[in-house]
C-alpha cells in the first residue's frame, strides 16, 4: 500500500498551519511541544511535505488560538490582518528582509530600499506613469 502525495489542499493547510504559528509568534519547537511533535515535523506540515491528520490540525487550532475552519476557509484575515500580511508573514523571504532592513539605521538608506523594491515590482513604473499622465492632462 502507497501512501498518497500531498496535494495542493496538503501545502495550503501547511500555510496556515505556519501562519497560525507565526501569528502567535511560535517557534516551529514551541508549536512542536504543545502538540506532541517534533519541529521538523512542524516543518513538513508547513511546507506541506508531509499531511496532517485531522486529530493533530485540531491540536494546532487549540494551540495557536484559531477556529478549525481557519485552515479550510478561503478568507485567511481571521482577526484584523490583511491578506497581504497574512501572505507575507508565511514567506521566509520576506522575513530575512524585513529583519535585514531593520538593522539599517540610515532612514534615506531605508527609503531607497524600498523605491528600488517597488522598481522591481513595477509599482514605481506604474504610479510615475500615471503622475505623467496627470501633469500632461493640467497642460492640455
Amino acid at each position: 500500500m502507497f501512501a498518497r502525495a500531498p496535494t495542493q489542499t496538503d501545502r495550503i493547510i501547511g500555510q496556515r498551519v505556519r501562519l497560525a504559528r507565526k501569528r502567535m509568534k511560535f517557534s516551529q519547537t514551541t508549536l512542536g511541544n504543545a502538540v506532541g511533535v517534533t519541529y521538523p515535523q512542524i516543518q513538513k506540515y508547513e511546507t506541506g511535505s508531509d499531511r496532517i491528520g485531522a486529530a493533530r490540525l485540531y491540536q494546532v487550532a487549540r494551540a495557536t488560538g484559531q477556529p478549525i475552519t481557519f485552515f479550510f476557509d478561503d478568507d485567511t484575515s481571521h482577526g484584523d490582518t490583511s491578506d497581504v500580511y497574512d501572505a507575507l508573514v508565511t514567506d521566509p523571504r520576506v522575513e530575512k528582509l524585513l529583519v535585514a532592513v531593520a538593522k539599517v539605521e540610515n532612514e534615506r538608506l531605508i527609503d531607497d530600499l524600498v523605491r528600488i523594491a517597488e522598481t522591481f515590482a513595477g509599482t514605481r513604473e506604474t504610479e510615475q506613469a500615471a503622475d505623467h499622465k496627470a501633469v500632461g492632462a493640467k497642460h492640455a
